[in-house]
């Protein structure tokens, strides 16, 4: 009988080891994951926000360079160009405010705050109407060839009658009588884009069907599931431990095992998953794209997978510091036993 309770304390030592490590994955991939601080958390440390205005001139002028039908005004604009248009139309600190407020409206949506996901073009109607957009065409314009004679009068008669402008450098004068056409113009197209644009609204009849109920689910089981590897636990309690040395030796082997095995899976997991992208993105041929967005996606990734598993790895830790502990005091122990000194 006792060894039967030996054999059956070890099946639910090893089954706590197992669901162990999957829960302690599964409940901060849950804790983390479903939570727009992460995200904000990992821009942060990888600089996105103040690199953006870098990455999007360098994806554009690798887009244009190598799309044969783009406009000849587009080619002559250089990646420090691009750069210094897209600073003026978005700075870093609205970018950032832009790009939290989606993070936040998107989370919302997934943790049942909210029924849709928006994103406000407000902050970017006022920069294209406004002397941000003016600069941004000014500093277009810089970059063309000087006009001609001919061009200076389509662009004159562009004005007037509504008609395509061709785009190139006027002159100082020219461009000062042209500025408050320009800025009429812009306003009028600026004028157009709506305040704000709905990407999933769950009101909505024509919306596909709304997955939210079934990720709760799952986020629930992802949630609970510290509560398995608990009841093995118990479980290799009843069967086996009959003493203090005992316990501390059937508890303290899966507690190391399990908090060693998930602390090395959570510090491989973040170069893992980046080649993992990696793989997926030259399996769906998806490596024509700018380079700058494939690395800046890969480095963006990876740290969000360094945020989510952070906590695996403390926890993981504190959990094989536990099952060490609990090991070299019941070798103490046992050894005190062994010569006749009793336990305390």
């Amino acid at each position: 009988m006792r060894t039967l309770g030996k054999i059956l304390a070890g099946i639910c030592a090893a089954l706590f080891v197992v669901t162990g490590v999957i829960s302690l994955l599964l409940f901060n991939v849950e804790r983390k994951a479903f939570s727009a601080a992460t995200y904000k958390q990992a821009f942060e440390r990888q600089a996105l926000y103040e690199r953006m205005p870098t990455v999007l001139a360098g994806a554009l002028t690798s887009s244009v360079a190598e799309n044969p039908n783009a406009a000849p005004y587009l080619k002559v604009i250089t990646q420090a160009d691009w750069e210094r248009i897209i600073a003026s139309l978005l700075p870093p600190e609205e970018l950032k405010a832009l790009t939290n407020a989606v993070l936040d409206s998107t989370f919302d949506y997934l943790n049942g705050k909210s029924d849709s996901i928006s994103i406000s073009l407000l902050p970017l109607k006022n920069r294209f109407s406004g002397p941000a957009g003016m600069e941004a065409i000014k500093k277009i314009l810089s970059t063309q060839p000087d006009c001609t004679a001919e061009q200076l009068l389509q662009m004159g008669l562009g004005f007037l009658t509504g008609e395509e402008i061709v785009l190139c450098n006027p002159p100082a004068k020219m461009l000062d009588l042209a500025l408050p056409m320009l800025e009429s113009q812009l306003q009028a197209v600026t004028a157009g884009f709506p305040d704000e644009v709905i990407l999933v609204d769950a009101t909505q009849n024509n919306t596909p069907n709304d997955l939210r109920g079934t990720l709760g689910r799952v986020r629930t089981i992802m949630k609970f599931s510290p509560l398995i590897p608990l009841l093995f636990l118990i479980g290799l309690t009843i069967f086996a431990v009959r003493r203090l040395v005992g316990w501390l030796r059937w508890w303290g082997i899966p507690f190391l095992v399990t908090g060693g095995t998930g602390a090395l899976i959570a510090l491989i997991g973040s170069p893992v998953l980046s080649l993992l992208i990696q793989r997926t993105i030259q399996n769906q041929r998806l490596d024509s794209l700018p380079p700058v967005l494939l690395t800046t996606a890969q480095e963006a990734v990876g740290e969000v997978a360094r945020q989510i598993l952070r906590p695996v790895i403390i926890e993981g830790v504190i959990l094989t510091a536990l099952g060490m502990g609990m090991l070299i005091l019941a070798f103490f122990l046992s050894k005190r036993e062994k010569v006749g000194t009793p336990a305390k």
